[in-house]
């Protein structure tokens, strides 16, 4: 296992530099993140030939993901998703927070996780598997070599939310071929801390023709929450047993995105909340996608309640390209482990909100079998 570094640079603002880390395991796995918005910029495995294949969707350079509306690979915080009328109450106070999606908040504002610059550094094998071993989070294999260590302090009242929260995500190639997204977060006030990643898969390579929709999606879900006409859950939940929702066992992203439900109508496609059935404290099978044409199948585990599956619907912006192909609608699926969306102003839910003092871990892992 190897981790290298190197400058990623502005092409344009000589001033702006982020560091880009590259993390490489024995079988042609690599990883490369950067340091503005955490970014995951590649993630390249092998296809059922042993080609090398770059499965993550991105943009050109630092110019392009600063300017990123599609967040492409970013860290998603403080609150990922959306929060009805851009408010919610803590501990008998009402926050407000940006409307940047109409009356509501979509993946906090800015600045947030994916619009900043984060301290990075290298660690050792021991040392990443301590922090993993300190996040009592059950079922995670050891680290295969090193790992690479972000950090970012989110300010007291940064987009309206309490809280100096100091966020750290650990990136780290584990033991069974498990790209692995752990994040941590502690505050001294009470806060919201709901965290995912963004990224966008397309498992026969990014710059690869065609849509997702004949690739095959799996999810260990009984229920959806249903959302209204804006996008937001409103925590009514909808069992998926004889609905096109019904993934338990393989079936087309196609049929998702070309469904007349009018979930489906609402987001032009999948952009859904699956409620999982996983363990809480337990990294667990959430999620798998297949792509038979290159073979490679990609699971998705976590110890979150739900997962946001969204096949990149409103892709098309000038800025969505990283080699040779402009992405569009459904050139990617999204698997993003999450807390469910608007929970904070929802019962029956597990809680966003952390308390002051309290460390407080989830995980994230794409497992290539």
């Amino acid at each position: 296992m190897a981790i290298s570094t190197s400058d990623y640079l502005s092409a344009t603002n000589p001033e702006l530099k982020a560091k880009k880390f590259t993390l490489t395991i024995d079988g042609g796995y690599e990883a490369s993140v950067i340091t503005y918005g955490a970014v995951i910029t590649d993630l390249i495995v092998p296809d059922k030939d042993g080609k090398p294949t770059d499965i993550m969707l991105g943009c050109k350079g630092l110019d392009e993901y600063m300017g990123n509306g599609a967040n492409h690979g970013a860290v998603i915080g403080r609150s990922a998703n959306r929060i009805k009328d851009a408010s919610f109450v803590i501990d008998g106070v009402k926050y407000q927070i940006p409307k940047n999606e109409g009356e509501n908040n979509l993946h906090s504002g800015n600045p947030g996780y994916q619009n900043v610059f984060w301290d990075g550094k290298m660690l050792s094998e021991e040392e990443a598997d301590e922090i993993i071993l300190d996040s009592k989070i059950a079922g995670i294999p050891g680290c295969d070599g090193g790992a690479v260590l972000l950090s970012y302090t989110s300010p007291d009242g940064a987009t309206g939310f309490p809280g100096n929260l100091d966020t750290k995500v650990l990136y780290c190639w584990l033991e069974d071929k498990t790209f692995l997204i752990l994040y941590c977060g502690k505050s001294d006030k009470d806060t919201i801390f709901a965290p995912t990643n963004h990224a966008y898969f397309n498992l026969r390579g990014e710059n690869a023709e065609g849509t997702v929709n004949n690739d095959l999606i799996m999810i260990n879900s009984d229920k959806i929450t249903i959302k209204d006409d804006m996008n937001v859950p409103t925590g009514e939940l909808k069992d998926v047993e004889g609905t096109v929702f019904d993934c338990r066992e393989y079936r087309f992203i196609g049929e998702l995105n070309d469904s007349d439900d009018h979930q489906m109508v609402i987001s032009k496609g999948i952009d859904q909340n699956f409620c999982l059935n996983t363990t809480a404290g337990t990294f667990s099978f959430a999620a798998a996608v297949t792509a038979p044409e290159s073979g490679i199948t990609m699971e998705c585990l976590t110890d979150l309640p739900g997962i946001q599956i969204y096949a990149g619907n409103n892709l098309g912006s000038p800025l969505d390209i990283k080699t040779t192909k402009a992405y569009g609608q459904y050139d990617a699926i999204c698997l993003e482990a999450q807390l469910v969306p608007n929970a904070v102003n929802l019962t029956g839910f597990d809680s966003p909100v952390i308390k002051a003092g309290k460390k407080v871990y989830h995980a994230c892992g794409y497992r290539f079998v």
